[in-house]
């Protein structure tokens, strides 16, 4: 597990591993490049702690009110803007298997009417074996994030036929970025379907 020095230890012992890396990750942009603006997007949030709430549910058991409080959507972005001190607007997005794209929509609609950058921070970790049958996805915890102002750099081109990538929306794009790639086809929701983008 990497280091998050900037997250206080109290704080960093009660998140996720997957909600670690997000705040860790978000302070460091946040302290580089004065974002104005977060969105957090995340396919399943903190679904390892509310399964564990539901199941504590069933047994009749009394809440924790560390994990109830841990366990919604919205906390790696109230815990990022709260460790870093900022003021600015959060929200938090999830769309399933679409949910980068979602984000990536939801942020160049937000920067077509107010001013940047804006932080898209993108998180997802494990998920429990209950809902295996469902989301055959196997993704170790990681994070995604990009600093995103008004430009032509990057232009969505629409649908497209996705080849096969066993990376999800956030790492293939971050894949693709990394290798300096013209274009990129994220994977959709269904077989073949997908998203394309277009490096200017």
């Amino acid at each position: 597990m990497p280091m998050t020095p900037q997250i206080p230890p109290m704080v960093a012992r009660r998140l996720s591993q997957s909600a670690r890396l997000a705040v860790q990750l978000g302070l460091e942009m946040v302290a580089r490049w004065q974002p104005t603006r977060l969105l957090c997007v995340s396919r399943h949030g903190e679904l390892v702690r509310t399964f564990g709430l539901l199941q504590q549910l069933i047994r009749q058991q009394p809440l924790s009110p560390t994990d109830f409080s841990m366990s919604v959507h919205n906390t790696v972005a109230g815990l990022t803007t709260i460790v870093g001190q900022q003021t600015m607007p959060a929200s938090s997005l999830a769309a399933g298997p679409d949910s980068f794209q979602a984000g990536l929509t939801e942020a160049c609609a937000t920067l077509a009417v107010e001013p940047g950058p804006l932080l898209l921070l993108y998180f997802d970790g494990m998920v429990p074996e209950f809902y295996h049958p469902w989301v055959p996805e196997r993704e170790s915890a990681h994070a995604v994030a990009l600093v995103i102002q008004r430009g032509e750099q990057w232009q969505y081109q629409g649908r497209a036929v996705a080849p096969a990538q066993p990376l999800n929306q956030a790492l293939a794009f971050w894949r693709h970025h990394l290798l300096n790639d013209a274009t990129l086809v994220l994977p959709g929701p269904t077989t073949n379907q997908g998203w394309s983008w277009a490096r200017s």
